[in-house]
């Protein structure tokens, strides 16, 4: 990553810290009052790239609608799939070389979409540098949860607080 380059994670978490089912549903969003669109437009037209894990894209193109990043470049980090489709470049090795390979790249903001283990593992890494979680006011009581094998105590600068109708949204910067 180079010193221009923001990696950025925006995502919605229950209250109890889960990014989705134990399945991979994320309907439970969908039957929160929120505001409009929850900030996401504005968020979305600021990033440069999304970067998303194998299983989060499996899950993005199981939902039966058409691809939602088009028009961005967009990479999947994974060891299973290799080149590109009509979406998305794989890219394989470690974390290090998936960051290698986006710093040769003239992108300023880099959202990591998901899934909780990339972003774990980028977290523990040190990568990161922007963390924006919408809470939902809801409890799954399992799923799939958004940190997982933090290895080190980090701490966070809250930047700011926006309330989407039932939705709040917590920016922060690592320190």
């Amino acid at each position: 990553m180079n010193q221009e380059q923001t990696m950025s994670v925006y995502i919605a978490v229950s209250l109890d810290g889960y990014i989705a089912t134990q399945e991979g549903n994320v309907d439970w969003l969908h039957h929160i009052e929120g505001d409009g669109d929850n900030g996401y437009d504005h968020y979305y037209s600021g990033t440069d790239a999304v970067i998303m894990g194998r299983n989060t894209y499996e899950t993005i193109l199981s939902f039966d609608v058409p691809f939602p990043y088009s028009g961005k470049d967009c990479y999947v980090y994974t060891n299973t799939r290799y080149g590109a489709d009509e979406n998305v470049t794989f890219i394989n090795g470690t974390i290090e070389e998936l960051i290698s390979s986006l710093a040769t790249l003239s992108y300023t903001k880099c959202w990591i979409t998901g899934g909780g283990q990339l972003i774990s593992e980028l977290i523990n890494k040190k990568y990161i540098t922007e963390f924006m979680v919408t809470i939902a006011p809801v409890i799954l009581g399992s799923g799939i949860p958004l940190l997982t094998g933090i290895k080190d105590f980090q701490s966070l600068n809250l930047v700011n607080t926006t309330r989407y109708g039932q939705f709040v949204e917590l920016h922060y910067d690592f320190k």
